[in-house]
């Protein structure tokens, strides 16, 4: 029997507690229970997936459960904060915003990190293997310094200016990236001579 990872318990956790959350909020705020009820049915999702995948050890497991702990993370810690606001007048209401977007920037930084170290195999590839693998390097850093500036748009700028400044940051990267993804695709081996059309 392979012995469950601590991913495994960190996102069941996460989960637990965004659900404990969410029944919270239904029951101090019963007017948004469409809000709530999806919410709830997210988080059931999340915990079908975990238990599906708990016993699983290869790579896209540990990939499912690592997303599992991000969604968790990113439902607890605004939710925990929309909570505190509603017993604490000190609390802001747009801290929980903050802190969500935060926490994606954080995620697309982690994304992009580990992009380049993701191998395709070869015979999957119908491209020039280092024009894949520069493409990868290339993607990842994208989504890193989008993540980076993600980060500290909502930690530094006002709301609305970071509001604004996610809609330039984000369609920004991806238009970056499949600009280059359709750079790459017409780089593909000529059927007839085996040469990359550049």
């Amino acid at each position: 029997m392979p012995t469950k990872s601590i991913s495994n318990y960190l996102a069941a956790g996460l989960l637990f507690l965004a659900a404990a959350l969410v029944a919270t909020g239904w029951y101090l705020e019963p007017r948004r229970i469409v809000f709530w009820t999806v919410a709830m049915l997210f988080i059931a999702c999340l915990a079908v997936i975990l238990v599906l995948i708990s016993r699983r050890s290869t790579d896209n497991a540990a990939g499912l459960r690592r997303g599992i702990v991000f969604a968790g993370v990113i439902l607890v810690i605004p939710l925990g904060l929309k909570l505190a606001a509603t017993f604490s007048p000190i609390a802001h209401s747009g801290v929980s915003q903050r802190a969500m977007m935060i926490i994606i920037g954080a995620f697309l930084v982690a994304t992009g990190n580990a992009l380049p170290k993701t191998l395709t195999p070869l015979s999957a590839l119908r491209c020039d293997p280092v024009r894949a693998q520069a493409f990868q390097r290339f993607a990842g850093w994208t989504w890193v310094l989008a993540g980076l500036a993600l980060a500290l748009a909502w930690l530094l700028l006002p709301l609305r200016i970071a509001d604004s400044a996610t809609f330039v940051v984000l369609p920004g990267a991806i238009l970056i990236i499949v600009t280059q993804l359709a750079r790459l695709r017409r780089s593909r081996p000529d059927a007839a001579t085996g040469n990359g059309s550049i």
